[in-house]
């Protein structure tokens, strides 16, 4: 299985390099956090292969496409700076940060994001780099719908108006729409 097929989110920490391989499996990731000392880099061209883990399909939908020949065919190592403001990561932090930077991210995730609607979304965000606009647009109303007839549509505005932690009740695996099962 691959990361973008998991309906949770995936959130790498990468608080050392990231070279080749490692960073083609980050770049599948949902969120990236590198550290601000890692050295990043596709380096496979300069050792005689080609990338792999899908980076072909993902890199140019992250970076757009020239920064991703560059960064495949050129195989530059960035640094942690670097790789972010290439836009490999959202967040570039200290490398003792990392972790718990990104835990903290997944911690706000599953406190305040109802898990449906998170596992929708990246299904909806992950299929729509290969969906027209009209299929997207037709899934998201249906997933809309659907999280629309669950009582976490309601708990979400009532814990809001009472100011208190939600607590959600519906379930990326048993209200997982049928239409979306593959």
């Amino acid at each position: 299985m691959q990361a973008w097929e998991v309906r949770k989110p995936v959130i790498a920490a990468c608080n050392g390099h990231a070279v080749g391989a490692g960073l083609g499996l980050a770049m599948q990731a949902d969120m990236r956090i590198f550290a601000n000392e890692g050295k990043y880099g596709f380096l496979q061209s300069r050792r005689g292969v080609v990338a792999d883990f899908a980076i072909e399909y993902v890199l140019p939908r992250l970076v757009g496409f020239e920064r991703a020949f560059e960064l495949l065919v050129r195989a530059p190592r960035l640094s942690g700076q670097e790789a972010r403001a290439w836009g490999l990561a959202g967040r570039c932090v200290p490398a003792a940060e990392v972790l718990a930077t990104a835990l903290e991210i997944a911690r706000d995730i599953s406190t305040h994001c109802a898990p449906l609607p998170v596992g929708l979304h990246k299904h909806l965000l992950w299929r729509g780099l290969s969906m027209s606009l009209g299929e997207l647009a037709d899934a998201e109303s249906r997933a809309l719908n659907h999280t629309m007839s669950t009582p976490d549509a309601v708990e979400g505005g009532t814990a809001y108006m009472e100011r208190r932690t939600p607590q959600w009740s519906a379930s990326i695996n048993s209200d997982w729409p049928d239409w979306l099962k593959d």
